[in-house]
């Protein structure tokens, strides 16, 4: 499953979780009345619809009105830079991913210097975020270019009623992947299956290399973004995926992306694996999961990755202001309320909320703590299509783990070549 996939379930899944909008908003100034904001919403599905509805919102309580496009996130990537760097500017905002801000950052508004200027603007309550969020997500050199609007990390999940049976204790949380492996080879021992790791040539396997990486103190790059893919850290996540988690996987893992890691929990097939938030409404849901009662969850141990999405304005849009307006909207605590996944310390903690949404608190600490990242170069996808290509055929025993690491590391230099970045 591609990345195109992958956020449209996530995004349908995550929609399921939505809850009603909040009527209580602070008053908005009405000076731009008439303007019309042309802006790069995102990938589409349920999610996107959710900040297409806040927009809509917004519209009603200022007179700004909207054109919305919206593409695939490689699509969105590519016309995002080209209208910045070309000086077409026919966009005033984007949703964008954090590996692009590096490209974006000098053609974007610096929001912690406009805000403070329009009056009536929602306040950015920079402290509402936690641990290095707002820095992975909006700064660039000391810049503030955006702001989370769907925050996203990576969770562990484990059944409980399969624990049991496998002799372990249900309430003990794995504190390490090795805590994982111990307890995959339990369930493996009581004729279950023990971690639902996703081989497919898809985004996740990338994603759960990625984990193992900085687990091993992996850096992407060295000096003049020197490849290191292939480093002692990449051997040592590559060679657990394969001697450790494969064999403890379900048939057919070779194929699973997102949906299959999801149903894997849902139906039982996996006593454990990785999920992120976005699966929560159905995982969760009794009447969608058979397992829905025995699932407990935490961050992933010793690092969880981030995904997510934040908002950012085109410094040179003519209705600037009217943007950061919106942007700072969109960010907002009482509209993040009726998010699909909020990234503000306040709505991942409010009590209510945590009612109907109870992976809220484990989330809220995922972001707190540890964070892996994807790739801070420009098109990090196609250095995760290489991980996953390389990935799964040493998880399919096409090529040895090591080899895969040096495969890798040999298109990543050609591709890094290609681009021509200096640090």
């Amino acid at each position: 499953m591609d990345r195109r996939t992958f956020l449209a379930t996530t995004a349908s899944t995550g929609a399921a979780m939505l809850l009603p909008a909040g009527s209580a908003r602070a008053d908005l100034p009405q000076r731009y009345a008439g303007t019309t904001l042309k802006v790069m919403l995102g990938a589409g599905g349920g999610s996107w619809e959710a900040y297409r509805q806040s927009s809509e919102e917004f519209a009603a309580k200022t007179g700004i009105r909207f054109d919305y496009t919206f593409l695939p996130d490689t699509n969105a990537y590519t016309k995002t830079v080209l209208d910045v760097t070309t000086g077409t500017n026919a966009f005033d905002g984007y949703v964008y991913t954090y590996p692009w801000k590096g490209e974006l950052a000098t053609y974007f508004a610096d929001l912690e210097a406009i805000v403070p200027t329009i009056e009536g603007a929602p306040q950015l309550d920079l402290d509402d975020y936690p641990g290095d969020v707002i820095d992975a997500y909006g700064r660039v050199d000391g810049k503030l270019i955006g702001l989370p609007i769907l925050g996203d990390a990576t969770m562990m999940v484990w059944n409980r009623a399969q624990y049991e049976k496998a002799g372990l204790d249900p309430a003990a949380a794995p504190a390490t992947w090795e805590e994982i492996v111990t307890n995959g080879k339990a369930l493996e021992a009581a004729g279950l299956n023990g971690f639902g790791l996703p081989g497919g040539k898809g985004w996740q396997v990338s994603i759960m290399w990625i984990i193992l990486f900085f687990k091993y103190g992996g850096n992407y790059f060295g000096p003049n973004y020197a490849p290191q893919f292939n480093s002692d850290a990449g051997r040592k996540a590559a060679n657990f995926l394969v001697d450790q988690l494969q064999p403890m996987a379900p048939a057919g893992n070779l194929t699973w992306d997102f949906p299959e890691m999801l149903d894997g929990l849902m139906t039982g097939v996996s006593g454990q694996g990785m999920i992120w938030p976005g699966g929560f409404g159905a995982m969760l849901d009794p009447a969608k999961s058979a397992e829905a009662a025995n699932l407990s969850f935490q961050p992933t141990p010793e690092a969880s990755l981030l995904g997510g999405w934040a908002v950012g304005v085109n410094d040179a849009s003519r209705n600037r202001e009217a943007a950061v307006l919106w942007a700072t909207y969109l960010a907002s605590r009482e509209v993040q309320k009726s998010a699909p996944a909020p990234a503000r310390i306040s709505v991942l903690s409010d009590p209510a909320l945590i009612e109907s949404r109870p992976h809220f608190p484990a989330t809220l600490e995922a972001l707190s703590g540890k964070l892996a990242l994807f790739p801070n170069v420009p098109q990090s996808s196609q250095i995760v299509t290489y991980m996953y290509e390389e990935l799964n055929a040493a998880l399919g025993g096409e090529k040895s783990a090591d080899a895969a690491m040096d495969d890798l590391q040999a298109s990543v230099e050609d591709f890094v070549a290609s681009l021509d970045i200096r640090q």
